[in-house]
């Protein structure tokens, strides 16, 4: 990727002055520099993601490509309802997975056979693809495609034939979809999941290919920005914007948008590179589910609200992109409860920033670059004027001046980044009660700001905020500070047992939370909750929290128990001190097999009906040894064989669901890991009964 500049002739109408019979020069860029459509494109803040498939239908994220067209049968599909749901979320534009690594194509590709053609909806006549691009153009959103590189179907998948294919797929996406319906492409995804890795590839669809070579994306590059020279690709070997590292709704809060070449581990790309000779921009993809495809078994799993919300904050809100995903449901639909949820998001956000403080401040700074380049550019609600300082001068600050005391909790900062990311860090601090300037008190590091960032903290009350850039690759660039007092967000309880069966409720401080034991819904006329209280058989609990001060409730939060864990022990192997963990309701905690250990054998510490089990690797941060494929016994009668896709980074509970089978004794044998590690990772083990 070559090194990234704008126009001279736009750096001159942005930001060169000319005042009487002086003109004071913008400050040199600091390179590399993002092209105006990367400007565009990180203005975009949110779009959305949607998995559909035959995924959906067969209750799978990864398919082997051996799944029957026939199972994709939608009951109620309606794509304008996703283009409504995601209009009014605030969504700008729609990423839809047409083509997964099963090779299932939700559109009658004219190159090949297993697509919606084959499937019973609309008598093969259906093209959602088609209807889909339709709407947004209708409704002005823009549209994005994704298409997995990697096939589990195709006969040729490692030899020419396929790629040909692919690069085919490319081309009816980018000119008889998209150009052809003259709706604008805005971004093109190529998953990094590929079969010519042991891991992804599993024992089906593995060839012996190099994935940088094999696929020609720079053809594909052509392809697409032949008719769409703006359109943004994410993957393959000229990205414009890179992946953030994982699928948990997070940027580093140091976040470059510079990057350099290879592919180095997740942490760096949370990050970025300071030192990088290319604009390359994160963005945060993330699933309002534990899954990318809809499941049944995860209506109780949706995000809360307050997680959904920070995801906003922890990728927008830290220089990324937010692509958010929304998995259709088998009658081809958002789910209402999760259309609910996110115009809850979105409610919540525009409160969240509905008064912008900043207006009712004066800005003064340490130094100033001229007269085009003041503290009052902060604030002026141009997006291209901005406060600069002078020449050489890399630190300064910035105080903004309230007539009367203020009450905050955000400080939103950006940088004018057509002329680079300079910002390496700054500090936030108030004047207090004795006239000293404090730190606010967040757990944020203030480093990076690039686009955009978002700092919250405890409530202040002040007369004077002071922000101190205190070291940055050049002349400080900034074009924008805004000031608000964020209202609280009331979150989902969080319902959680023990494994002696004993169960919490978990609200924000000072909230008075009702729950009910029978899965029916929680009122004020429900139980109340005080303490911790025994529930140590199978079944539904629910819970609301109240505002006491505006009786506002939270989203109600569900829980689903089954029998419970404290009679489970590990017979194989020998247990040690650490074995509990496995069964000890604490995802927190885990236990791991001895080195050269590929089994696990553990009790139920009684006869029951099982009909499935769940599992759940290590969940710290940088845990390890999540199990990839598996083979389950129940005294030692041979159950099952599968494996837990995209568990290497995504790695949430996972169910795996057989007929109704008698036992006390399960063995879990490992087939593959999912990383390096040669010790597979039991976090929490526990079962489904009939």
């Amino acid at each position: 990727m070559k090194r990234r500049t704008l126009l001279l002739g736009t750096i001159g109408a942005m930001t060169l002055l000319s005042v009487g019979c002086q003109n004071v020069p913008a400050p040199e860029p600091v390179y590399p520099l993002p092209t105006q459509a990367q400007v565009n494109w990180q203005k975009m803040e949110t779009y959305a993601f949607v998995h559909f498939g035959l995924n959906t239908f067969n209750n799978m994220e990864w398919g082997f490509g051996d799944t029957p067209e026939s199972t994709f049968d939608p009951t109620d599909l309606n794509v304008g309802q996703w283009v409504e749901t995601l209009k009014n979320a605030g969504m700008k534009g729609i990423i839809i997975t047409v083509k997964h690594h099963d090779g299932f194509c939700l559109w009658p590709t004219k190159n090949g056979d297993y697509s919606v053609k084959n499937s019973p909806v609309q008598n093969g006549q259906s093209d959602l693809v088609r209807d889909l691009v339709e709407a947004c153009k209708k409704e002005d959103l823009k549209i994005g495609i994704y298409i997995s590189p990697w096939d589990r179907n195709h006969a040729k998948y490692g030899e020419k034939e396929y790629v040909d294919y692919f690069q085919s797929t490319i081309k009816e996406m980018v000119e008889d979809y998209c150009a052809a319906n003259g709706v604008e492409l805005f971004e093109f995804w190529f998953d990094g999941a590929n079969g010519g890795d042991g891991y992804y590839g599993g024992e089906r669809g593995v060839r012996n290919i190099n994935p940088t070579e094999y696929y020609r994306y720079e053809e594909a590059a052509n392809t697409i920005h032949s008719k769409f020279p703006d359109a943004m690709i994410f993957g393959g070997t000229v990205p414009t914007i890179r992946w953030i590292g994982n699928e948990h709704g997070y940027a580093g809060q140091t976040n470059w948008a510079m990057w350099g070449k290879g592919l180095p581990e997740s942490r760096k790309l949370e990050n970025g590179d300071i030192n990088g000779p290319d604009w390359l921009p994160g963005e945060v993809d993330v699933s309002v589910r534990p899954g990318w495809f809809y499941h049944t078994r995860e209506d109780h799993q949706l995000r809360s609200l307050s997680t959904l919300v920070d995801y906003y904050y922890q990728s927008v809100g830290r220089n990324a992109n937010l692509l958010l995903n929304f998995p259709i449901n088998h009658a081809g639909r958002i789910p209402t409860s999760d259309s609910i949820r996110i115009m809850e998001w979105k409610k919540t956000l525009d409160r969240q920033f509905a008064n912008d403080l900043a207006a009712k401040a004066k800005f003064s700074a340490t130094n100033e670059r001229g007269r085009g380049y003041q503290a009052a550019k902060v604030n002026d609600g141009n997006w291209d004027t901005y406060w600069a300082t002078q020449d050489g001068v890399t630190t300064g600050d910035i105080i903004a001046s309230f007539d009367a005391p203020t009450e905050f909790n955000t400080v939103l900062l950006q940088e004018y980044i057509p002329l680079g990311q300079r910002i390496k860090s700054f500090t936030i601090e108030y004047k207090n009660d004795k006239n000293e300037f404090v730190p606010v008190a967040s757990k944020d590091t203030m480093s990076t700001v690039g686009y955009k960032r978002l700092i919250r903290f405890d409530n202040v009350t002040t007369k004077e905020l002071k922000i101190s850039f205190t070291d940055s690759r050049g002349v400080p660039c900034i074009n924008n500070i805004s000031i608000y007092s964020a209202p609280a967000v009331l979150d989902v309880p969080k319902i959680v047992r023990s494994a002696d069966g004993k169960v919490n409720i978990n609200s924000a401080k000072g909230t008075v939370v009702y729950y009910t034991i029978d899965g029916t819904e929680p009122t004020t006329a429900s139980l109340p909750f005080s303490a911790p209280f025994e529930f140590a058989q199978k079944g539904i609990i629910k819970a609301v929290a109240y505002d006491p001060t505006t009786n506002e409730p939270s989203p109600v939060g569900t829980q689903l128990f089954d029998i419970v864990q404290a009679p489970f022990e590990i017979m194989k192997p020998i247990a040690d001190k650490g074995n509990k963990h496995a069964f000890d309701g604490n995802p927190s905690t885990s236990y791991y097999l001895p080195k050269g250990t590929n089994s696990l054998t553990f009790s139920l510490g009684g006869k029951y009906n099982i009909c499935g089990l769940e599992y759940t690797p290590d969940q710290n941060r940088w845990g390890a040894g999540p199990i990839h494929r598996y083979k389950i016994y129940i005294d030692n009668k041979f159950i099952k064989e599968g494996e837990f896709s995209n568990i290497k980074q995504n790695p949430i509970k996972q169910y795996i669901e057989f007929p109704q089978t008698e036992g006390s004794n399960i063995t879990v044998e490992v087939l593959r890991i999912a990383d390096d590690t040669n010790r597979a990772s039991f976090a929490e083990l526990s079962v489904i009964t009939e």
